[in-house]
């Protein structure tokens, strides 16, 4: 795990065309993707309590930022309303690896803070938590690292996920 800050400029992201997604669909995923999301099912997790939305039709200031991240990259903006749990999960960068013809082991993504930290919002990564973060700050995320996401809440919590190599990550 690691921090960064970054000066995000400013965009509209609660304004965006959100596609609704939750952790318990199975479907043109990651064999490892599915055998977690089967482990989410058992625990009880569903389509009501690990609910959020993406979108991944972002406006030009957003691309630009990304720019100054990777060459190459993929970039969603995450909406977690009130209640919602993403458990405890690795992201195994399947479609950008698959699209980029990279292994997924060569991949990272930067989980981007979009608003400053409210009572009740939660990041965890490697059974770490994360509170108290400020817009701008950002985790960068490998691939085995186990992290969550909850908002127990009252506010809608955003991130913004960019994705790319590792290596080719620009810190500024």
């Amino acid at each position: 795990m690691e921090n960064i800050k970054f000066n995000l400029p400013d965009f509209n992201y609660t304004e965006y065309d959100w596609i609704q997604e939750d952790n318990v669909t199975i479907l043109d995923r990651a064999s490892e993707f599915e055998q977690q999301n089967l482990r989410y099912i058992e625990a009880g997790y569903n389509h009501d309590n690990s609910m959020y939305y993406r979108a991944f039709e972002v406006e030009d200031a957003v691309h630009n930022f990304c720019r100054t991240l990777f060459d190459g990259y993929s970039v969603g903006i995450l909406k977690q309303p009130p209640g919602q749990t993403l458990p405890s999960h690795e992201d195994t960068f399947y479609k950008f690896a698959k699209i980029n013809n990279v292994d997924p082991y060569e991949c990272c993504r930067v989980n981007i803070f979009l608003e400053d930290w409210t009572s009740g919002h939660y990041f965890e990564i490697n059974d770490t938590p994360v509170l108290q973060w400020k817009r701008g700050d950002a985790i960068i995320i490998e691939r085995d690292e186990l992290h969550l996401s909850g908002n127990m809440g009252m506010q809608t919590k955003y991130t913004m996920q960019v994705t790319g190599v590792k290596n080719e990550l620009k810190r500024r």
